[in-house]
């Protein structure tokens, strides 16, 4: 399978809209308590906040292709001392081909680029699944926070 990858900054946001909203909408589907957060939740709003992040610090943006289809992406940011794996996505037919490892692989590079002390990612309750997946390249869970349902 040819697949093309095209790294970039907070400039190519808009190319990830169609994936992030694919991603949002299994996390409303999952999420056994904050569906109200999910559905009103924009990319417009998270593009936002992904701004603000490239604002302090750095953000890369790493998106897969399939000839022109856009199968996959992954967002990193790092700002101060901590690097962060702020989105994940591989539309379900490209899954178990190798795409995951490589947008994984080389935004964990770029966060070592970074310098940073610490390297985290947020996992949505009810999307345990990617737990092992996560676990490839290290990461353990840590804490757990929890939110008052309103």
């Amino acid at each position: 399978m040819d697949i093309v990858y095209k790294s970039g900054d907070e400039t190519n946001l808009d190319e990830i809209q169609e994936l992030w909203e694919e991603l949002n909408q299994l996390h409303l589907e999952k999420s056994p308590y904050f569906k109200q957060h999910y559905m009103s939740f924009s990319f417009q709003s998270r593009k936002e906040s992904l701004i603000k992040c490239a604002e302090r610090g750095k953000l890369y943006v790493l998106i897969a292709y399939h000839g022109s289809e856009k199968i996959g992406y992954c967002v990193a940011s790092a700002v101060e001392d901590v690097g962060e794996i702020e989105s994940i996505c591989i539309k379900p037919d490209y899954r178990d081909k190798q795409i995951g490892n490589a947008l994984m692989e080389a935004s964990l590079d770029w966060i070592k680029s970074c310098n940073v002390k610490k390297t985290i990612l947020k996992v949505s309750v009810g999307n345990e699944e990617v737990f092992g997946f996560y676990s490839k390249y290290g990461f353990k869970p840590r804490l757990t926070e929890l939110q008052l349902v309103t």
